[in-house]
């Protein structure tokens, strides 16, 4: 520094011009009123260019018109009339998507409509295409009061390891429009007697975009138990001796929410509210993260969407390897990252399509059961905490996740007494108040002492809550910095996003009418999208 002021003090010497123009500076400074040595001092420095966490792209589409159309009215939700799956869990526009559609009676007629979930002025999604004239194709139905298959004779059933395919006969192939902006899409199959299911998909693209949200239809498939069949032993026939499938396919219908998967239970609160911030925003699923880790890199913040539980190695380490080479990460739900899961192919040959889930683990002596164990342990898919694999999930989230609750309850969410996070600037978040009436549930997160906890991990929340076998737990909202200066924030609770938008499909009616926004907590996680953004905390 001490030579480049001489460098500067040698050319003003030399130049009266440049002597003229900086004693008229000086003067108009004082003039004006400003300090000499500070005005200096901003002409000679170079400020960084402003992160932009905002985008055109994703504002002008929530300024068009919307609709709670999408929705499905009480009484038309279609158990065996109408069901429906897509060939992709997401697609690029200019490419096409192939929907698998069947009436329970041949010959019914039914409709398609294209919603695209988003704020939209508070209607939640709008209308992006209608197909009507639609014949269904009696190829089938699974009835789920009985859990059995109906009339499905494409069906494919492996009774040993529980992995059902429909295998159903292409009903419409949609070809997207260059248009279609990037999110997370609902197609909704209206019969002539108005039953409706839903089957939902991404459309990707704005591939750097500072924010990348990552939807979770690997869990959702872990816990569909269409055919008879889920990695579950509660929605499952127990044919093999497991009381559960070990192998669940994405060739099939969801059976929860409608057909949405967990979209809607899970993921709606966050889109709404991140899509009304208008943040710049792309959307992939996580079987597309799985396919290519080393998008992340295009982006600035990784953001993890809904119920994120079953992750491949490929996965784990694509989104370890981002946060060290500077790419933040935000956790919006709990339990995230907890089983080892693998793909494999479906009958046809289609890659990523069959998720692999032997759920061994070394206290149960049951390793062998996955045929990977002796020949490639860091796959074997077990919990990641398993000592067999000992990669715990608090060493990349900071918290992991501990316990549950019943029927789908919660607990409110409350301020870490000692936290004094700048994150809380503006917020009005006070110690001992509680929040909400579930933020916290029905599973959650909490800081563990097992030597893996990063260093500097921030507690935030520090919630009460009772677990299944009632014993008394806590749920943790937490922050650190990596080394690279990437932020981690986990908000330790599947719940948590509620207090974004106050959008629930299920009826709770122990929260009846106390589901609205929490502002004081759109303030906390305004805060955080911008710290994650920039890597620095609010002054």
């Amino acid at each position: 520094m001490g030579n480049l002021k001489s460098s500067y003090r040698r050319i003003w010497a030399g130049s009266s011009v440049v002597l003229i123009l900086l004693v008229g500076i000086v003067v108009t400074a004082l003039l004006i009123g400003r300090n000499v040595q500070f005005f200096a001092a901003q002409v000679l420095s170079i400020k960084p260019a402003p992160i932009i966490t905002t985008s055109k792209v994703i504002i002008d589409e929530n300024a068009r018109p919307g609709t709670d159309s999408w929705g499905i009215p009480r009484g038309k939700d279609a158990t065996m009339q109408i069901q429906a799956y897509t060939s992709a869990t997401s697609v690029l526009p200019g490419h096409t998507l192939t929907f698998y559609v069947s009436t329970q009676h041949g010959g019914t007629g039914y409709s398609i409509d294209i919603y695209r979930l988003g704020w939209y002025g508070g209607a939640g999604g709008r209308l992006i295409t209608s197909i009507q004239g639609q014949r269904g194709l009696a190829q089938g139905y699974y009835d789920a009061g009985s859990g059995h298959l109906v009339d499905c004779a494409t069906c494919s059933v492996d009774r040993k390891t529980g992995l059902v395919e429909a295998n159903w006969r292409p009903s419409y192939v949609l070809t997207v429009p260059p248009g279609w902006v990037t999110g997370v899409y609902l197609a909704k199959f209206t019969d002539t007697s108005g039953m409706q299911t839903y089957a939902p998909f991404d459309v990707r693209g704005n591939v750097h975009s500072a924010y990348v949200a990552v939807t979770a239809y690997t869990t959702y498939e872990a816990y569909n138990g269409w055919g008879g069949y889920s990695l579950y032993p509660y929605n499952s026939l127990n044919t093999n001796g497991l009381g559960r499938a070990v192998k669940v396919s994405f060739d099939r219908p969801y059976t929860d929410w409608y057909g949405s998967g967990g979209v809607l239970f899970y993921e709606a609160d966050a889109i709404h509210w991140l899509e009304r911030q208008g943040y710049d925003l792309s959307y992939i699923s996580n079987t597309d993260l799985h396919s290519d880790p080393s998008q992340l890199l295009q982006h600035k913040v990784y953001l993890s969407l809904g119920h994120d539980e079953y992750w491949t190695n490929e996965m784990r380490d694509g989104v370890e390897h981002a946060r060290d080479s500077g790419v933040s990460l935000a956790f919006l739900e709990a339990n995230a990252s907890f089983w080892q899961m693998r793909f494999e192919p479906d009958s046809m040959g289609v890659p990523n399509r069959t998720i692999v889930c032997y759920k061994v683990e070394t206290r149960y002596h049951d390793l062998e059961r996955d045929p990977l164990y002796g020949r490639d342990n860091a796959r074997l898919t077990s919990q990641w905490r398993d000592p067999v694999i000992g990669r715990p999930e608090n060493a990349l989230i900071g918290v992991m996740f501990s316990d549950y609750v019943q029927q789908h309850r919660g607990f409110p969410w409350q301020l870490s007494t000692p936290a004094n996070s700048p994150l809380l600037k503006g917020t009005g978040l006070q110690a001992g108040v509680p929040y909400g009436c579930a933020l916290v549930g029905y599973e959650w997160d909490r800081v563990f002492s097992n030597g893996a906890t990063p260093k500097g991990l921030q507690v935030l929340g520090l919630s009460y809550t009772i677990s299944v076998n009632y014993y008394a737990d806590t749920s943790n909202t937490t922050y650190y910095f990596a080394p690279s200066g990437a932020m981690v924030f986990a908000t330790g609770s599947v719940y948590w996003t509620t207090a974004l938008d106050g959008y629930r499909l299920v009826t709770d009616t122990l929260c009846a009418g106390q589901d609205a926004p929490v502002p004081e907590i759109q303030k906390l996680m305004t805060n955080v999208m911008q710290a994650l953004a920039t890597h620095r905390l609010p002054s």
